[in-house]
């Protein structure tokens, strides 16, 4: 039973960050960096992952407690906001359309509407400061995957080793692939990457369907059909 709860979450928050479809992201965002610096970004972005996963795991409860939100309440509301996401990435385009002589220039993000510019001859950032945000946050942090943790540590019996695995495994995925996303890049192709987004989309689609249909039918039990 822990195993399969395990492999849900992990798959949960797989499907929101598409860590695959981020790939082309942190080859725009790193545009510059030498290797090493790469690699601390990569640390730094999942380090900045796990931190704000865990606050959102331990801290959320006291939150909703202190503004008097039902776990229900969050679930259905989180759920929305996956929903929203989801709906995004299926529908958003995988690259911004720039002036002419630009192309290729910038990326969306379309999970956490964010825009990744190149370089382009300016001076290459430096790992803190894109490492935080935007890829901790809220690229690979956003709202959806911060409100599914929130929720699995508000429930009747939380699930506080079983969530850190996961989010500690998610993060080890997309450090592993940030490691090697120059050659992922070259080999694969960005746009090719870029489409798995909206593969992604579907699933988180029907992730949060699920899950605002189960916090409805706790907010309005009356909504359930009587069993025969």
């Amino acid at each position: 039973m822990a195993q399969n709860a395990l492999l849900a979450m992990f798959m949960a928050l797989f499907a929101i960050t598409a860590p695959i479809a981020a790939v082309p992201l942190f080859v725009a965002a790193t545009e510059g960096q030498s290797e090493p610096e790469r690699r601390r970004t990569a640390l730094i972005a999942a380090a900045t992952y796990v931190f704000a996963g865990l606050v959102a795991l331990f801290a959320g409860n006291a939150a909703l407690s202190f503004f008097g939100v039902s776990v229900a309440a969050l679930r259905l509301a989180g759920m929305a906001v996956v929903a929203v996401i989801g709906w995004q990435m299926i529908n958003a385009p995988t690259a911004i359309a720039e002036p002419a002589g630009s192309e290729g220039k910038a990326r969306l993000h379309a999970a956490s509407n964010t825009r990744i510019d190149r370089a382009d001859g300016r001076p290459s950032p430096t790992p803190l400061s894109i490492g935080v945000t935007p890829l901790g946050f809220p690229i690979y942090a956003g709202p959806g995957v911060l409100s599914v943790i929130i929720a699995w540590g508000s429930g009747p019996e939380p699930v506080y080793t079983i969530a850190v695995i996961a989010f500690v495994a998610n993060a080890a995925l997309f450090l592993a692939l940030n490691f090697l996303a120059t050659p992922i890049t070259r080999i694969i192709g960005a746009e090719a990457l870029l489409v798995t987004e909206k593969l992604f989309g579907l699933i988180v689609v029907a992730i949060a369907v699920g899950g605002m249909a189960s916090a409805l039918l706790v907010l309005f039990p009356d909504l359930q059909a009587p069993q025969p």
